[in-house]
């Protein structure tokens, strides 16, 4: 091993509970950090829901019109279809 490396080690073994006790705090924080986010993620979506469900209650009292469609063309089509595989 070169001196620069022996001379790490050496720092680290000094360092070593000061630097593991940053290490397990970082983690924490890490942990914290995505806790967080998770937290503020599902309110997010539970809120998005309960005002989606609120605004189709709302909007439930409204009439709805119904609407013909003219299929005729449609069921040309489909015979012609069938007569030109005859």
């Amino acid at each position: 091993m070169s001196q620069k490396k022996v001379d790490q080690y050496k720092e680290y073994k000094r360092n070593k509970e000061q630097i593991l006790k940053r290490e397990k705090r970082v983690k924490k924080m890490e942990y914290a950090a995505i806790i967080a986010l998770c937290c503020v993620f599902v309110g997010w979506f539970g809120y998005s829901v309960y005002d989606s469900a609120a605004h189709k209650s709302a909007e439930s009292t409204e009439t709805v019109e119904a609407t013909e469609v003219d299929m005729n063309a449609y069921g040309n089509y489909v015979n012609g279809l069938q007569a030109a595989f005859d």
